[in-house]
């Protein structure tokens, strides 16, 4: 299978031969395109072969699925069609997800999706489009996405690519997380969003401000990781506590992530270097995988255990819902 980094010759060459392209990289390379079986969002961070760590706005990354899939079918989603997305998926196979950062289909998939039909039921993974949320031009195409199909750019719609699998074949999402929990306390929210109010900790309603005060967590300290951890199935959905700001009213808590009604949360573990110390390595036949740009910052998780990933570092990866800090990775083997 072809993963890595390619120019725009390449890319197109490739898109000419017919192949099924997942692509990354910037808007204005992305525009120059021909149509065909591919879909794109914009970033300029990468990891190739777990160990090499790329900025660059001169090439496009390639994830291409040709070799094993059976037939793509590409959708254009708004905010008002996107809850079918799981209808739309193939009975054998994945789907992948790309959508803008900023935008209403971005925060009805992260406060609805655990609501849509048949949510979960096939693998679904992908990631928010968006060069750097510290971007300091602001330009409209830094969060773009992409469908080769149509052969245009969307700012407020998320493409998808439904992938389907020859039948002695079968896809699993896996994500890889670098932290783990603590045994503490156990905090549930009482409905979706990324500024909270009041949470039950411990079975107990009480303001969240006001507990993260009494259990001296320092929300100034931008070094800090005040990450909290969802437990959904086996799927671990991190959210980070955002240092506090006018926004809050000395009565909210801001959160990087959505965290979600009703799934219990525990703190993750201060020691953010040390709290892989003994995970085990990624194995398998990986044919896609994504990284939160967080992870960007240390290497040697890659080094240790992510040596077999390549692709995108982003700014919110999807698996099945939107994570934060974490590598989701998608590998395809044989039923027999």
């Amino acid at each position: 299978m072809i993963q890595g980094l390619f120019s725009v010759d390449e890319v197109t060459a490739m898109i000419k031969n017919g192949d099924s392209l997942l692509l990354a990289g910037d808007a204005p390379l992305l525009s120059a395109l021909p149509k065909g079986k591919w879909i794109a969002g914009c970033t300029s961070r990468f990891i190739e072969n777990g160990s090499t760590l790329v900025t660059t706005r001169e090439k496009i990354f390639v994830h291409n699925l040709t070799d094993f899939t059976s037939n793509v079918k590409l959708v254009v989603y708004d905010a008002s069609t996107i809850p079918s997305i799981y209808d739309d998926a193939f009975e054998n196979g994945f789907s992948v997800l790309i959508i803008p950062f900023n935008s209403d289909v971005r925060n009805e998939y992260l406060l609805n999706c655990m609501n849509y039909s048949n949510f979960a039921s096939r693998p679904l993974c992908g990631w928010g489009s968006v060069i750097s949320i510290y971007s300091e031009h602001e330009q409209n195409d830094e969060s773009l996405v992409f469908s080769g199909e149509s052969g245009l750019s969307y700012d407020n719609a998320g493409v998808v690519m439904h992938i389907e699998l020859p039948p002695e074949k079968y896809a699993e999402i896996h994500t890889f997380n670098p932290l783990v929990p603590e045994s503490g306390d156990i905090i549930v929210f009482e409905e979706n969003g990324q500024q909270v109010e009041n949470v039950l900790v411990n079975g107990i309603r009480q303001n969240f401000r006001q507990y993260l005060i009494n259990q001296k967590i320092d929300r100034g300290a931008s070094e800090a990781y005040n990450v909290l951890m969802g437990d959904y199935a086996g799927i671990t959905i991190n959210s980070t506590i955002l240092p506090e700001s006018d926004i809050d009213k000395e009565k909210y808590v801001s959160l990087g992530n959505n965290v979600y009604i009703g799934i219990p949360y525990r703190f993750a573990k201060s020691n953010y270097d040390k709290s892989y110390h003994n995970l085990k390595q990624v194995e398998g036949d990986i044919v896609f995988s994504l990284s939160c740009i967080t992870n960007y910052v240390f290497p040697d998780v890659f080094l240790k255990y992510l040596k077999y990933t390549n692709g995108p570092f982003v700014y919110g990866e999807i698996a099945y819902f939107l994570l934060n800090h974490s590598t989701v990775y998608l590998t395809v083997g044989k039923t027999n």
